[in-house]
């Protein structure tokens, strides 16, 4: 039988030693304490009735307690349902009450608005606050902190503070819970193509994961090298590899609970930061941002993007930066989703090639197939599906919830993810990303691939971002094109210059017909470019 996520982390502790397994605001905190409030944590849920089975939402930024969160709701084997800590009251209650969550855990400083909703729905709620994790005396950024939070706490009535909560778990019995084959987390998706659905992993995907990431990593002393955690825990990548990864196998994690290239680029400066995973605007905004360059970038060895398109260009340019400080670190780009605890394929110091999302990872199989579920042969592009260990449970639906839901099992028994992602594989087993299936925009009877367009448009200079997207000119589809730009110039001249452009070196059909130029893009719950809002939509009147 598998073993829980808990597990793992205990038999890495005993593995590893008591390392600082993470700094919070300065305050280095060891894998002793970590566990230990872990272990206190869960014995609190037990105390109140909250049991294997059961579920519990963390509602909570990228926080110790977040990490403490997890782990405590997997000892005994309550189902952790993480969610977005800047959801609306009325979607966290919508969160709740479809996952039967018995309590919700909170931080002070967001709290306040949803007090209504928790309050009437009945149930616990545990208070988090910044200063829980922070050696006194204050820091001034924790000062301010303790004055904002202040007001709203007071209007929640069946509260608990998370500090108390603890203490009253210390040295109390609880029942710890031992299958990892369990679910152990709803984690939502982006929702980027229609209504978010919610995930269902087992302890086993996220720790099968783990093993299948060792190989790419190098030994190394716990506790010597830093992971900085800019990842959300709701996010699979954020969850599996950010966080569960990397402090069970001897890294100190920098968690951000809020995103900013500036504090980002301190944390490197500040710490040996070896680890660091990101989504491609988060590397973006970190190499615009004065304080990136240095002799710090050195010490970057594992650096990972993810979550969205990255253009080859931005790879190069993260590159050459840090081999121009002394670096031998690498941007590599990979490729996943949620249905699969993340990450399946990606590019590494062993096996890289340009513009493509790399090769499945040890014990994962990638595919492409068409529309009739067949495999294609390399270079003929199709459907991307994936087998293997970290494939998820399936979709949470309530009580109409039922095995494989989302998931395609073949006449083998084979459980399958049709991502919904088309691609193709070269001859040597490179996997290459060219859409959504659902963002391919049909032009005279040509497929054309937003990737294609996107890429080529990034070529431009002084074009930062491009998203492609279905259009309408007079009812008929056209491909539209939204761009940012690096510097303020006449929208005109770019929007003639990015035509001509197109024209040299796009098939004509792939030119885009309609150019919009933006300040930025909308982006989703997981800071991908919303690329439904920058659709055209049909309107059967015209």
């Amino acid at each position: 039988m598998s073993i829980t996520c808990y597990e793992y982390l205990k038999k890495s502790v005993e593995a590893n030693g008591d390392f600082v397994g993470a700094i919070s605001f300065g305050n280095k905190i060891r894998m002793s304490q970590i566990l230990g409030d872990v272990d206190a944590l869960a014995a609190y849920f037990n105390s109140i009735g909250i049991a294997q089975g059961d579920s519990v939402t963390v509602f909570l930024p990228t926080t110790v307690h977040a990490f403490v969160s997890f782990y405590a709701l997997n000892k005994i084997g309550v189902i952790a349902n993480i969610v977005h800590p800047l959801t609306s009251p009325e979607g966290l209650e919508e969160s709740i009450v479809a996952t039967k969550s018995k309590a919700v855990m909170i931080l002070d400083i967001l709290a306040e608005q949803y007090a209504g909703v928790i309050n009437q729905l009945g149930i616990p709620c545990i208070i988090c606050s910044n200063s829980d994790y922070v050696s006194f005396p204050l820091t001034p950024a924790i000062k301010i902190f303790e004055k904002i939070k202040g007001k709203g706490i007071d209007n929640f009535t069946n509260r608990i503070k998370y500090i108390k909560a603890v203490a009253s778990g210390r040295n109390k019995p609880c029942e710890e819970f031992s299958d990892g084959d369990k679910t152990a987390v709803y984690l939502h998706g982006g929702g980027t193509t229609g209504k978010s659905k919610t995930i269902m992993l087992s302890s086993n995907n996220i720790n099968c994961l783990a093993e299948k990431l060792e190989p790419l990593d190098s030994p190394h002393t716990p506790g010597a090298e830093c992971s900085l955690v800019v990842l959300p825990m709701f996010h699979a990548f954020g969850l599996a590899v950010a966080m569960h990864y990397p402090i069970t196998h001897g890294y100190t994690l920098l968690p951000m609970p809020q995103f900013s290239a500036s504090a980002a680029n301190k944390q490197l400066r500040k710490h040996h930061v070896s680890f660091l995973l990101g989504v491609p605007n988060m590397y973006k905004k970190m190499m615009e941002d004065e304080n990136f360059e240095g002799a710090h970038l050195k010490n970057l060895r594992l650096v990972f993007c993810g979550g969205d398109f990255l253009s080859e260009r931005l790879v190069k340019e993260f590159n050459h930066t840090v081999a121009k400080h002394g670096g031998k670190g690498r941007l590599f780009r990979g490729y996943g989703l949620t249905e699969v605890a993340s990450v399946c394929t990606v590019n590494n110091y062993k096996d890289v090639r340009e513009d493509s999302i790399g090769k499945p990872l040890t014990g994962m199989t990638v595919e492409i197939w068409d529309e009739m579920k067949n495999k294609l042969p390399a270079g003929k592009t199709g459907e991307i599906v994936i087998t293997g260990s970290t494939v998820m449970q399936g979709y949470f639906n309530g009580e109409n919830t039922v095995p494989d839901d989302g998931v395609y099992v073949d006449k083998n028994g084979v459980r399958w993810i049709l991502s919904g992602d088309l691609g193709y594989m070269d001859a040597d087993g490179f996997v290459y990303f060219t859409g959504r299936k659902k963002r391919m925009i049909i032009i005279s009877g040509y497929n054309v691939y937003p990737a294609d367009i996107e890429n080529a448009v990034l070529q431009i200079p002084f074009v930062s971002e491009a998203c492609a997207v279905q259009g309408y000119i007079k009812n008929k589809p056209c491909v539209k094109l939204c761009v940012t730009l690096k510097n303020p110039m006449n929208h005109d001249d770019a929007i003639s210059e990015i035509q001509s452009y197109c024209k040299k070196n796009l098939a004509r059909f792939s030119c885009p017909r309609k150019i919009e130029i933006m300040d930025s893009f909308p982006r989703t719950k997981m800071a991908k470019v919303d690329f439904m809002k920058l659709s055209d939509k049909y309107d059967p009147n015209k």
